[in-house]
C-alpha cells in the first residue's frame, strides 16, 4: 500500500469524515435551494406554504430535535463501545468507528439540522417577506428521512454487537488480507531469498526516530528509492512490528554505479528519506497490513470468552470458526518470496515477512492457553488444524500443524476432565497419526 492510499484508507474508515462531507453539502444545499427560491415562484403538490412565523417555528423544531436525536445516538454508540471492549476486547472498537451505517446516521442528523439551522436565517418578514418554501419542504423530508435512518440505527447496532456479526466481519476482512499476504500464484516482481545479493559489511543502517507500530510499508515506494539510488534495501520490520527510539529499521546496501552522478552521502540520504517516507509509524496497530493484528481481534473474542468471568465456550467456538474459514483460503499456497525486484529484474527490496504456518500456530496457541478445562474449545481447536492440514500441500507446514494439535491436546488436559472427555478428544486428533506417517 503506498503512502496515499494509506492515508486514504485512515481517513475513509475514521468517524467524522462522512459527517464531515455531509456538513458541506448540507452548507451548499442550503444556499442553493435558497437562491432556487429566490430565481422561481414555486409552488403547488408538496410545497409547503407557511408565513414566515410557521417557517421559523417549524425550521427551529427541526435543528433542536435533529441535534438531541443525534446525541441520543451518540451516547447509545459510546454505550455500545464500552460495551464492545469489556466483553470482546478494545481491538473490536475500530471496527463500529470505521460502520459506514453509524456514520451515515450521524452524518444525516447533523447535516439536517444544520441544513434547518442556515434555511431559517433567510427567513424574512415585513416588507421583504420571505420564506423559502422549497427549503423548508425538503427539511421537512430531510426530517422523515432522519427517522427513517434512526429506527434502522437502532436495528443496525443491535445486530452489530452480535458475535456471528462481529466474527463474520473480522473473518471476512482477515480471509481478504491473507489472500493478499498468501496469494495463489507467485508475483512476477518476486524472487526467492537466495537471489538476495551478499553486502561486505558496509551497509547504511536506519534507526527509527520515533516509538510506536509499524503500520503500513509502501513497497513501491521504497523499490522505486532503491532503484534511483542505485541500492539495495534490506527491510528489518514488517506490519505489526513495535520499535523504539533507535532501533534498527532497515540496512542500505549501495551498488558501484558509475553511472550514479550523486555523491554516496547523498544517494544514501535520498533512500533514508525514502524508507521514513514509506514505512508509517503510529500509536496504534492497523488492520491495512497487518494480518496478526485482524486474527487477534477473533483471538480476544475467543480468550475473553471463556475467561471465568464469562465463561461462555460457544462464543469462543464461534470466534474459531471464523478463523478457520479466514486460514483455509490460503492453507494450500506457499509463502511469497520476501525479495522484490525492478522493472529490469534486479533485486531492490527484502522484506522482513511472518510465514503463514507462524500466523495460524500463534492464534491457535494463544486460544489454547484458555482452553485447559473446555473440552468443547479444544476440540474445535483440533477441527481447525485437521481442516487447514487437509488443504495444506506443504508436508512440513502439516508437521507443525500436528504439532500445535500436540499441544492443544497436552494443554487442554486436566484433572476435571472426565474419561469421556479425554476419549472425544483423542478421537478429535486421530488425523494427527496419519499426517505423522
Amino acid at each position: 500500500m503506498n503512502r496515499l492510499a494509506f492515508v486514504a484508507a485512515r481517513v475513509r474508515d475514521s468517524f467524522w469524515f462522512v459527517p464531515a462531507v455531509a456538513i458541506v453539502l448540507a452548507v451548499v444545499l442550503a444556499e442553493s435551494v435558497v437562491v432556487l427560491d429566490r430565481a422561481l415562484d414555486i409552488g403547488g403538490l408538496l410545497i409547503i406554504d407557511v408565513g414566515p412565523d410557521g417557517a421559523r417555528g417549524l425550521l427551529a423544531a427541526i435543528a433542536t430535535s435533529m441535534l438531541a436525536a443525534a446525541a441520543t445516538m451518540f451516547s447509545i454508540t459510546i454505550a455500545v463501545l464500552a460495551l464492545t471492549a469489556s466483553a470482546y476486547g478494545p481491538r473490536l472498537v475500530r471496527n463500529f468507528m470505521s460502520d459506514r451505517g453509524n456514520q451515515l446516521v450521524l452524518a444525516t442528523l447533523v447535516s439536517t439540522a444544520l441544513y434547518a439551522l442556515l434555511v431559517l436565517r433567510r427567513v424574512r418578514s415585513g416588507d421583504d417577506e420571505f420564506v423559502p418554501s422549497v427549503g423548508v419542504s425538503l427539511a421537512l423530508g430531510l426530517t422523515v428521512l432522519c427517522i427513517a435512518l434512526l429506527i434502522y440505527f437502532i436495528h443496525h447496532i443491535s445486530t452489530g454487537i452480535q458475535i456471528s456479526t462481529l466474527a463474520g466481519g473480522v473473518r471476512v476482512e482477515l480471509a481478504a488480507r491473507m489472500l493478499h499476504n498468501y496469494p495463489e500464484c507467485v508475483a512476477d516482481d518476486r524472487r526467492p531469498d537466495a537471489l538476495w545479493p551478499l553486502t561486505d559489511g558496509t551497509d547504511h543502517e536506519i534507526r527509527a526516530r520515533s516509538d510506536g507500530y509499524v503500520a503500513d510499508i509502501g513497497e513501491s515506494e521504497l523499490v522505486a528509492a532503491a532503484r534511483s539510488g542505485a541500492a539495495r534495501i534490506d527491510l528489518l520490520v514488517r506490519p505489526g512490528t513495535f520499535v523504539c527510539h533507535g532501533d534498527l529499521v532497515a540496512t542500505v546496501a549501495l551498488e558501484d554505479d558509475h553511472s550514479a552522478r550523486a555523491p554516496v552521502d547523498e544517494r544514501v540520504s535520498r533512500v533514508e528519506s525514502a524508507v521514513r517516507s514509506a514505512v508509517a509509524v503510529r500509536d496504534e496497530r492497523t488492520p491495512y497490513q497487518d494480518v496478526e493484528h485482524l486474527a487477534r481481534q477473533l483471538v480476544d473474542i475467543a480468550a475473553r470468552a471463556i475467561s471465568p468471568g464469562i465463561n461462555d465456550p460457544y462464543t469462543a467456538v464461534a470466534a474459531i470458526d471464523a478463523l478457520t474459514a479466514a486460514f483455509a483460503g490460503t492453507a494450500g499456497h506457499a509463502d511469497p518470496s520476501p525479495v522484490v525486484v525492478d522493472a529490469d529484474a534486479h533485486p531492490r527490496l527484502r522484506l522482513a515477512q511472518r510465514r503463514w504456518i507462524d500466523v495460524v500456530t500463534e492464534a491457535v496457541d494463544a486460544i489454547r492457553v484458555y482452553s485447559t478445562g473446555q473440552p468443547i474449545v479444544a476440540e474445535r481447536l483440533l477441527d481447525l488444524l485437521e481442516r487447514l492440514a487437509s488443504r495444506s500441500r506443504d508436508a512440513h507446514r502439516r508437521l507443525d500443524l500436528v504439532a500445535a494439535a500436540d499441544r492443544v491436546l497436552r494443554g487442554a488436559d486436566s484433572d476435571a476432565l472426565l474419561p469421556e472427555d479425554r476419549d472425544r478428544l483423542r478421537a478429535a486428533a486421530t488425523w494427527t497419526t496419519e499426517e505423522a506417517r
